[in-house]
């Protein structure tokens, strides 16, 4: 293993304050002790007031009202908090809503029935101009709640966006956190509190979304929101995923194992399944068959079970078309000097999966990824970042070529459209602003120490912060060298067998899923190891005792000694 050090290796006078300074983190201190004054004043979003006055005096008419729900996590989050919210204020509103049969965004026009009033969009719609002009045409007003970047502001719409409102500092919040703001807007307006009962869906919306959270504000809301579960669905995600959480609800563990539920479902579930889930996100109190057992159960458990099943069969899928995609030596190898993998997958890949193989691809090849399908002169597709790699932002890099019609989504996980004759000038333009070798071997670290200086007050002060972890603020990684391991030191424990350990320092060292053929492979011959781990800190408590652990990602032995 090679390690490249992300910042000063001062791993004894402030390794807290380091790890926060790789992160672009100066004050620390602010940032893990957030209170209410973290909070921006809703009424700093242009056009909030607009558009709080539009809905209730279509309430007021009776008017039919539609809302788009967007496909992805935060999407179905803030169409959700919107819903329970106007249905619990007011329980007689009319409303109408469809969901996308795949992974769009915003409104289709052939959707809008014409005795509709009022479309609301949330997390989405600020840029279809064309779409609200053609509403307004037929006498239908426009409501967009969304944070994505635009252009310009539509003349056709009411459009409350972070983007768009100068006097909104907080230009990192999603979906979720505007349609709570204007949630807020419509409290103080009726003399209300119900807004915070959904902090949850702010939460998730945002760690879906994949926000910023060194923000200041985000940060607060997300944390607040994770203190305060009350969504059926999403209590019934988590407690069919507390062994996999260890019981711990944070940041690092809702991103990893309850928005990826909710996603794979928006991806690969069938609309009954979709429907299913929108309902138990609704609050819904049905009783559901479950036909394994043969009996009716709560919904909320049904749909949390149904997500994991979906997820394991959007899995299945994700990993075959990796694979295919993988072994096609037209697709990849012809391109794998390559400084970004630009790689056409017409009629190769199921649109659904595109964005996901494509960042298993980059992973993989360790580099950011373009998948794209022809059509009609133009290439349409998903692109991954890479974001341990040179480039930091992919879609900022591709949108400063000016060679794409668009690039929208995230900095690392977008969609984007460029014309084919454009594909040429791209390649050059990554020649020339790309650094000529690609360093795919290097493992990016906060610190490398030898196992010597290694010890327990660095290991628990980084454990410590676990909770912090999770988005831009990445979890930290140290590299540990030189470890000598007798061969009777180390062995393999659990219930399998399969959890190979050994204690250097009063340290645990620990590694799961590790069998005996791997650890024959690796301990296969002499008497004193010296091994080098790549690890992160964690702190094991049992019955009272709190043990130093580095949870081992790779270990490697770098040397032997026979006797």
């Amino acid at each position: 293993m090679h390690f490249k050090l992300l910042g000063s290796n001062d791993y004894e006078l402030d390794p807290v304050g380091v790890i926060f300074q790789n992160r672009g983190v100066k004050d620390y201190n602010r940032l893990i002790n957030l209170d209410e004054k973290a909070e921006i004043h809703f009424s700093k979003l242009k056009n909030i007031d607009k558009a709080v006055n539009l809905l209730l005096k279509h309430i007021e008419a009776n008017s039919i009202i539609y809302i788009q729900p967007d496909s992805d996590c935060d999407g179905y989050c803030s169409f959700a908090m919107l819903l329970l919210y106007l249905n619990k204020v007011f329980p007689n509103i009319q409303i109408k809503w469809k969901l996308h049969d795949g992974k769009q965004h915003g409104i289709n026009l052939k959707d809008i029935t014409d005795d509709i009033r009022l479309v609301i969009i949330p997390d989405a719609g600020t840029n279809q101009y064309k779409e609200h002009a053609a509403l307004s045409n037929k006498g239908i007003d426009v409501i967009v709640l969304d944070h994505h970047e635009c252009e310009k502001e539509s003349k056709h719409a009411i459009v409350v966006n972070s983007q768009l409102s100068p006097d909104y500092s907080n230009k990192n919040i999603s979906g979720a956190g505007i349609v709570y703001k204007f949630c807020q807007a419509l409290d103080e307006k009726l003399g209300l509190s119900l807004s915070q009962n959904y902090l949850d869906l702010v939460a998730i919306g945002n760690i879906g979304d994949i926000m910023d959270l060194r923000e200041i504000e985000t940060r607060y809301l997300v944390k607040k929101g994770l203190d305060n579960i009350k969504n059926p669905l999403i209590k019934a995600i988590i407690e069919k995923q507390d062994y996999s959480m260890n019981s711990i609800i944070n940041i690092h563990n809702v991103a990893f194992f309850v928005v990826p539920l909710i996603n794979a479902a928006v991806r690969a579930a069938t609309e009954d399944e979709k429907i299913q889930m929108v309902k138990s996100f609704l609050e819904s109190d049905e009783k559901v068959y479950y036909k394994r057992k043969n009996e009716f159960v709560d919904i909320h458990t049904d749909t949390a079970r149904m997500l994991g099943n979906i997820r394991n069969r959007q899995n299945k899928l994700k990993s075959s078309n990796t694979e295919v995609i993988k072994s096609d030596d037209e697709l990849v190898k012809n391109v794998l000097e390559d400084k970004v993998l630009v790689i056409d997958v017409t009629e190769k890949l199921d649109k659904k999966l595109t964005g996901l193989v494509a960042n298993e691809l980059s992973k993989a090849y360790r580099r950011p990824v373009l998948l794209y399908r022809r059509s009609k002169g133009l290439l349409k597709g998903s692109a991954r970042g890479y974001e341990n790699g040179e480039v930091k932002d992919f879609r900022e890099f591709l949108l400063t070529s000016k060679l794409f019609n668009f690039c929208e989504g995230h900095g690392n996980a977008f969609g984007f459209e460029i014309k084919e004759e454009n594909l040429l000038k791209l390649k050059d333009y990554f020649e020339i602003n790309l650094k000529d070798e690609i360093d795919i071997d290097s493992i990016e670290v906060d610190f490398i120490i030898n196992f010597s200086e290694i010890t327990r007050e660095t290991v628990e002060s980084i454990s410590a912060l676990r909770d912090e972890w999770g988005s831009t603020l990445f979890e930290p990684k140290i590299a540990i060298t030189r470890i000598p391991v007798q061969r009777g030191e180390v062995y393999l424990k659990g219930k399998k067998n399969n959890t190979l350990k050994f204690v250097h320092n009063d340290i645990e060292f620990i590694k799961f899923y590790f069998n005996q053929t791997k650890f024959e492979e690796l301990f296969d011959e002499g008497e004193t190891y010296y091994v080098d781990v790549l690890g992160k800190c964690r702190t094991n408590e049992w019955e009272g005792r709190k043990t130093p652990q580095i949870e081992i990602e790779q270990i490697e032995v770098v040397d032997r000694l026979y006797f």
